[in-house]
This record gives structure tokens, C-alpha cells and sequence, in this order.
């Protein structure tokens, strides 16, 4: 048994519906024509009365007056012809109507496909830019950490010098304090 989910979505599986979108016309327009035809034979025969049907053969009977095998096989022959040029046409219009919309749906899903593809370029191009930022705030922020360590250093080392400075300022007031009290 064929599995009809395992079918490719554009495999043509007829059904009723699509049957009769497809018979109706053409049946109408077979109906139509016939009756067409009828109405005309009706309208412009010759009634067949005794006499008559004694010179030309036709049938006087009461059916005969309503259909005869000529006017029915005239009928059928150009409600045939005009139902199924009908359908023909009908069937093309069909055919090419579901073309164009298979091209639609083929043509939006491949928009569909662009956009998912262009989504995911700009996801990637995002989280890359956002991968970059990180590094840079990254980077600035041990710039930074090294800038103040080099400040702190700095700072450490001037602290330092100026203790020393101060060191020997103080060192060389208590010399000259101690010299110049016993040099006086």
C-alpha cells in the first residue's frame, strides 16, 4: 500500500473535487449546446403528417413530433465537440493556474529559504561583533588594570622617592643642626 505522506508534495493525485472543477463546464456547455441544438430543430422542422410521411418517409408517430434519431445524434455530436473543446480549455486553465501556484509556493519557499539563510548570516555576524566587543572590552579593561598598576607603581615610586627625599632632608637638617650647634 502506497503510503500518501511518503509522496513529494507535487505528485498530481486526482480527486472528486478536482474531477468535477475540472467536468462541470464542459458538461454545461454540452448541455447547453444540445438543447441549443433541440430548440432550433424544434423550432424550424416540418411537422410529419400522413401526407408528408408518404413522400419523404418520415415518422408521423407522437415521439416523433418531440425527437428523432437524427436530431439525437446531432445533439450528441456537437454537445460532444463544444464539451469537449470545453474541456479541454478548462483543463488547460486548470493545468496552468495549479502551475502558477506551484511556481508561487516554490518561489515563496525559497524566499522563505533566503530569509532563514540571511537570518542566520546576521546571528552569526552579530554574535561575531559581539564576540569582538567582549575582546575589545576585554582588552581595555587589562589596558586599564595595567594603566592603573602603572599608576599605582608610579605612584608607589614617587611615594617612595619622596620618603627618601624626606630621609635625607631630615638626615641633612639634623647634620647641620648638629654641626652648627658644636661649630658655634
Amino acid at each position: 500500500m502506497i503510503d500518501l505522506a511518503e509522496l513529494p508534495p507535487n505528485v498530481e493525485r486526482r480527486t472528486a473535487a478536482e474531477i468535477i472543477e475540472v467536468a462541470w463546464l464542459p458538461a454545461l456547455l454540452a448541455l447547453i449546446t444540445a438543447a441549443s441544438t433541440w430548440l432550433i430543430w424544434y423550432y424550424t422542422h416540418t411537422v410529419c403528417t400522413p401526407e408528408i410521411a408518404a413522400l419523404t418517409g418520415c415518422n408521423p408517430g407522437s415521439v416523433a413530433r418531440y425527437i428523432n434519431v437524427d436530431v439525437f445524434g446531432k445533439m450528441l455530436t456537437y454537445g460532444g465537440l463544444v464539451g469537449g473543446i470545453g474541456g479541454f480549455w478548462r483543463y488547460d486553465m486548470i493545468k496552468k493556474e495549479r502551475a502558477a501556484r506551484i511556481a508561487a509556493e516554490n518561489q515563496a519557499a525559497e524566499l522563505r529559504k533566503q530569509l532563514h539563510d540571511e537570518r542566520e548570516k546576521n546571528a552569526a555576524r552579530r554574535e561575531e561583533e559581539r564576540r569582538q566587543a567582549e575582546e575589545e572590552h576585554r582588552q581595555a579593561a587589562e589596558e586599564r588594570r595595567q594603566a592603573a598598576e602603572e599608576r599605582r607603581q608610579e605612584h608607589l615610586a614617587f611615594m617612595g622617592a619622596l620618603s627618601e627625599l624626606t630621609a635625607e632632608i631630615a638626615h641633612l637638617r639634623q647634620q647641620r643642626n648638629g654641626n652648627g650647634q658644636s661649630g658655634q
